[in-house]
């Protein structure tokens, strides 16, 4: 017992876990059981027991809950749902207290405890079992580009064999939609992926429609192509854009009429494939860089399109991002390091936002991830998500001082000219060139004498 308290932690203060973490009656709890798949529970009792025994067992009239270790000593803990005596906001302000009823400590986010207040987030193991008081999600609302979404892709459409059109930023999941919408169509046969940009040019019309033997040199064997792979199921065409107009040609033959004919071949064959295209640049851009033919854009977007936000736009989606992975692998993310991921432009979006995650799970120590050495580069990459190097970004101070340079040289460094152009009085004009000088960003052939 001795060597057990010089790690004992107990905080007897409800005050200090009053704040949004704090654990409250409605919020939910994960039952990670060993040997045993996983079970999620809503706090509704005042008090829950906690013992060890051979095997799982959850008792609802005594919410008694029994976890299976080994060995055969017993050990007993409390969750109780403790009041604040001065408030009648039972609810808001009353919070959970996990307390040992005998000699065993419990693990707390990874240290060794016998009584805390709980907060949200925090992981609890008992042997090789492992509770997690889940984050309440109730309050976060998905944006209405998300709800436009979210509507266009109804059970209807999705089971149709209307083909659609997904537009976003490299990460933002058109991956990952394309299969989900082919997963819930109920379709046969098999969902094929085509990234066209990792393919040569002259091998993306063998790779779709495929060859016939000899068809061309290398072409030792026949190949069905991707459209005739997909038949009954789905093609996804990934990075559609970059398609040449010449094989757009042919692709829009296809989508007329749905008959294959082999490179090489001199028959047809019929293909039922429903089409899904994806494109990480605007397709109206692609247009007016006559990089794609009007007739082809207007047969990809004769069906569904849908338009994926990036995250920079929407931090609302990054925190939900973060509770996922937090479930998904049972770690705990602090509030302030999701607060500074909602702040970070991941200009690779998605798959962006959990390599990192992947990555500091990784390198962390424990369970709990905090705001490190790891995450302190990212806001960084808001040049790069804005479309500028870093040495491009300016403060909106630096842009003024050089728009008035600007003015100024243009009239051929005549202070009241500029002055009135600039709508500013020219003492005030001297003195933001006085400044743009202090900031020493003057080019050679700049020189101002801010005394004329």
């Amino acid at each position: 017992m001795g060597a057990l308290l010089i790690s004992r932690s107990i905080i007897n203060s409800l005050e200090s876990s009053i704040g949004l973490k704090g654990v409250r009656e409605d919020d939910e709890f994960m039952l990670d059981i060993f040997q045993d798949r996983r079970r999620t529970f809503r706090l509704k009792r005042t008090k829950y027991k906690i013992v060890t025994s051979a095997k799982f067992y959850f008792d609802f009239a005594s919410a008694e809950i029994q976890l299976p270790v080994f060995g055969s000593l017993q050990s007993e803990f409390a969750l109780t749902l403790v009041q604040h005596s001065s408030s009648i906001e039972y609810n808001e302000k009353s919070r959970y207290l996990m307390k040992s009823l005998g000699e065993s400590p419990f693990r707390l986010n990874g240290v060794q405890c016998f009584e805390a207040f709980l907060e949200r987030g925090d992981v609890i193991d008992i042997g090789f079992n492992r509770i997690q008081f889940l984050r309440p999600r109730s309050h976060l609302k998905i944006s209405e580009k998300q709800n436009s979404t979210a509507n266009l892709l109804t059970e209807e459409i999705i089971k149709s064999p209307l083909n659609i059109m997904i537009e976003g930023e490299t990460g933002t999941g058109k991956t990952t939609l394309a299969k989900t919408i082919h997963e819930e169509s109920d379709r046969s046969g098999r969902f094929i992926h085509l990234n066209l940009s990792s393919f040569a040019p002259s091998l993306i019309e063998s790779e779709l429609f495929g060859h016939v033997k000899g068809a061309f040199t290398g072409a030792i064997t026949e190949k069905r192509g991707a459209i005739l792979e997909a038949h009954k199921g789905t093609l996804f065409l990934d990075e559609i854009d970059s398609l040449s107009i010449e094989l757009q040609t042919k692709l829009l033959l296809f989508l007329d009429n749905h008959e294959v004919r082999s490179v090489g071949g001199n028959s047809t064959q019929k293909a039922d494939v429903r089409l899904i295209f994806a494109s990480g640049t605007k397709m109206k851009q692609l247009i007016e860089q006559q990089k794609m033919r009007k007739d082809f854009y207007y047969r990809l977007t004769s069906g569904v399109v849908v338009a994926l936000g990036n995250l920079r736009e929407n931090p609302t989606q990054i925190r939900e991002l973060c509770l996922d992975f937090e479930k998904q692998n049972l770690t705990i993310l602090c509030e302030d390091l999701i607060k500074y991921y909602e702040q970070c432009p991941w200009p690779g979006n998605i798959r962006h936002l959990l390599s990192h995650l992947n990555k500091k799970k990784i390198l962390s120590l424990g369970k709990k991830m905090i705001l490190d050495h790891l995450d302190h580069d990212l806001l960084n990459d808001k040049a790069e998500a804005l479309g500028f190097e870093a040495h491009q970004l300016k403060s909106l101070e630096e842009i003024k001082m050089d728009y008035c340079l600007n003015v100024f040289m243009k009239t051929d460094k005549n202070f009241v000219r500029a002055a009135k152009l600039l709508d500013v009085s020219p003492n005030t004009l001297k003195a933001l060139l006085a400044n743009r000088v202090k900031f020493n960003k003057l080019r050679d052939h700049e020189v101002v004498d801010i005394n004329l």
